[in-house]
């Protein structure tokens, strides 16, 4: 090597020793958790510009446009292409080779493999040189280790529940290309092997449907969208099929696990799914475009009558109805439809296009006023409809489930909330119900909930049947929920039915209550100064 390249590549690797020492100490930290886990490491990318250089040891973001970390006046003057693919690369390639098979790092350092890309920006151009290396003994250790764990652990005989911690890296492992060819039969079974192991509890099938959704979005974008694709943006779904890509060109074992992926993402990310289907069809999979026009086939996706048109995409999860008659039948007979659909399959948490000459809401504050909230308020409207709508309600109901008729956020409303909420102001048959869907409601990360209460007190008044539903309505509320304009407790009856329901309670939801009802014990205290005896008497066994 000569001096003119060693003034070049010495300060580059004096950068890569430091990023490396940095990785290797908090390497050494890690608690390693899964037998599924092998190294860390194989990315590793050198940038030269004139002002000085940079590493990274993982892929950065494309919007990443940081200054170097070493800063090296003019640091490029002078340099050529053909300088660096001659005397650069052959120096880069043997010198990090030697790191790469180093004894000096853990063996939870490097994967089995390693990119090495060289960015080289010459009069505000960028030039780009890479190569990979490849320690096949470490390969196929991984292989055996995979295989030994699939039989294991993944074996539908044994009991055997694979590790939360195993989640990540059996999803990482299964899609890596120079692992395993892609073989969508073949994956679909492990997987669906894994989704039986997992069924020991919720949380435990939410850990693993998160990562293999978040692993699928990155095998289809990496391994599948970047190559026929391109993307205007760097974040979100804005994908469009390259002009000279020919379906012809698309190998079917690709098409087919971009299918098995839209299909498997589509339970936690509905547009992720429609998008990848769109590119297959435009990309020639008839599949695709079936599913697309008309669903999977699994349930009915097409009911019509003189008074009712309703259309249902179980792969879209949409559900289109338009009523051609204002009038209870037409609503009965959406509703049938809808409940059969549910039974078979159909996804809870749908979005609708609803076509109606009729507008009514609910009278409950935080409610978005979308198409979906119509419909069920509508049918309110119909006395003899409300048993088919908490029999609707009690097959929707479930808990870390929303509606798709808003963006996620402060307007998402859990499965059955309309029909609910609608129901409990109508009558007081529909109080237990109210009672299971405040028991069952996420809290933590819903809130339309909070402006009932007042809602349901103003439908009912206060009584010794209303109480116990509207404490249990308050205390559904989210965290950020504020206390009542007026705490509506005046009687002795009232007071006497109130204390009862707060001693039944923990000590922490009394104070929820106490806060959503007066604000605190201390306004509680204020307010009952001005309360006849007998009420204060009561009421002041609630402050601490």
């Amino acid at each position: 090597m000569t001096s003119g390249v060693q003034a070049y590549i010495d300060p580059i690797f004096e950068a890569i020793d430091e990023a490396y020492a940095s990785e290797q100490k908090r390497i050494a930290e890690f608690q390693i958790k899964s037998v599924l886990h092998e190294g860390i490491h194989e990315y590793l990318k050198v940038t030269c510009k004139k002002d000085g250089l940079w590493v990274d040891t993982y892929e950065p973001f494309d919007w990443d446009h940081r200054r170097p970390d070493t800063k090296i006046s003019g640091f490029t003057d002078g340099v050529t292409l053909q300088q660096v693919q001659d005397e650069w690369m052959p120096v880069f390639r043997e010198r990090i080779e030697a790191l790469f098979k180093s004894k000096e790092f853990s063996s939870r350092f490097f994967r089995y493999r390693l990119e090495f890309h060289l960015e080289v920006v010459l009069e505000n151009k960028a030039s780009h040189f890479t190569f990979s290396l490849l320690n096949e003994d470490e390969r196929q250790q991984l292989l055996a280790t995979i295989q030994q764990f699939v039989e294991q652990k993944l074996n539908p005989s044994s009991k055997a529940v694979p590790k939360e911690e195993d989640d990540f890296f059996l999803v990482r492992h299964l899609l890596d290309p120079h692992l395993y060819p892609v073989n969508a039969q073949w994956m679909n079974e492990l997987l669906n092997r894994m989704d039986a192991k997992v069924k020991v509890s919720r949380k435990r099938e939410e850990a693993w449907r998160y990562q293999l959704s978040s692993g699928l979005k990155h095998w289809a974008e990496d391994e599948f969208l970047a190559n026929y694709t391109d993307r205007e943006k760097s974040y979100g779904l804005d994908y469009k099929v390259k002009p000279d890509i020919l379906p012809s060109e698309i190998p079917a074992p690709a098409m087919e696990m971009l299918l098995l992926t839209a299909m498997r993402v589509g339970s936690t990310d509905a547009d992720a799914r429609q998008k990848y289907l769109e590119i297959a069809a435009q990309l020639g999979s008839e599949q695709a475009s079936v599913w697309l026009e008309s669903g999977s086939g699994s349930i009915p996706a097409l009911y019509t009558s003189e008074r009712v048109i309703c259309q249902a995409n179980d792969i879209l999860q949409t559900l289109e109805v338009q009523i051609r008659s204002e009038e209870e039948e037409s609503y009965r007979e959406a509703f049938v439809y809808l409940c059969d659909i549910l039974r078979k399959g159909f996804t809870k948490e749908y979005r609708m296009k609803f076509k109606s000459k009729v507008k009514n809401y609910l009278p409950v504050p935080k409610l978005a006023k979308s198409t979906l909230h119509r419909f069920f308020a509508n049918a309110l409207e119909y006395p003899a409809l409300h048993p088919l709508l908490a029999e609707y309600a009690e097959v929707v109901m479930e808990e870390f489930k929303w509606y798709n008729d808003v963006e996620p956020g402060e307007k998402s409303a859990m499965p059955g909330t309309y029909a609910v909420m609608g129901l409990g102001l109508k009558g007081k048959n529909y109080f237990p119900l109210v009672n299971r869907y405040m028991k069952l409601v996420d809290s933590e990360h819903q809130s339309v909930q909070d402006g009932y209460a007042a809602v349901f007190a103003d439908a009912h008044g206060l009584t010794p049947d209303t109480i116990p539903v509207w404490t249990r309505v308050l205390l559904a509320g989210n965290e950020s929920a504020k206390p009542l304009k007026s705490s509506r407790i005046e009687t002795v009856e009232q007071a006497q039915v109130l204390v009862e329901e707060l001693e039944k309670l923990e000590d922490y939801e009394q104070e929820v209550l106490v806060y959503r009802i007066w604000g605190d014990a201390k306004k509680l205290k204020n307010s009952l100064k001005q309360a006849a005896p007998e009420v204060k008497e009561l009421l002041e066994t609630l402050i601490p």
